[in-house]
């Protein structure tokens, strides 16, 4: 049983944290990529977003990657619940060897915490403020406040998915050194 455990435990956790290193990494190349090009959007033509159509452009593609990848995080949080509950099962907590089990689990609920603020609390709040945005994209005073809480929010959802990386970092190098117990079996 515990090779089965080991394998979900390991493949849940390091998917999810590719999932987080991707979340953390691929959008600004895809913000700094699109600048680049300076597209022009023929469906958004508005005076006040003058130059900011990549922007707008970059800001749908990261939106679907991170849908999606906050989707795929969520599977794979879930998923790495039951193996870290079987892991207890398993692994030495005799004498003072329990701290490391515990660190693993505190950092997996951290990370789960980060999962749910960032993708429940502050994701629909950066996507509420962009669709105000695109709105109101006539009505400069408004449509500023909007980039500026979009900006805001999106500042705040990049610290979340660092910090959730780290908690999956320290979560995969606790991991490391999590051992079995020792079974001995008496021959008679």
């Amino acid at each position: 049983m515990l090779p089965l455990i080991d394998t979900l435990y390991w493949l849940a956790l390091s998917t999810w944290f590719g999932c987080v290193l991707t979340s953390a990494i691929v959008p600004p190349i895809i913000f700094r990529k699109i600048a680049e090009a300076d597209p022009t959007l023929p469906r958004v033509l508005s005076v006040n977003l003058d130059k900011q159509h990549s922007t707008l452009l970059a800001g749908d593609v990261v939106s679907e990657i991170l849908h999606t990848l906050f989707r795929l995080e969520w599977i794979c949080a879930i998923g790495f619940f039951f193996p870290l509950v079987g892991k207890w099962f398993y692994v030495d907590r005799s004498g003072g060897k329990i701290v490391l089990p515990l660190m693993v689990t505190a950092l997996y609920v951290l990370a789960v915490a980060f999962l749910f603020y960032g993708s429940r609390v502050v994701w629909p709040k950066v996507i509420e403020h962009r669709t105000k945005y695109l709105e109101h994209a006539d009505e400069p005073d408004i449509a500023n406040a909007e980039l500026d809480q979009f900006d805001r929010y999106s500042g705040e959802l990049s610290s979340v998915v660092r910090n959730m990386l780290f908690a999956l970092l320290g979560t995969l190098l606790f991991s490391t050194v999590l051992r079995p117990m020792v079974q001995t079996i008496l021959f008679q």
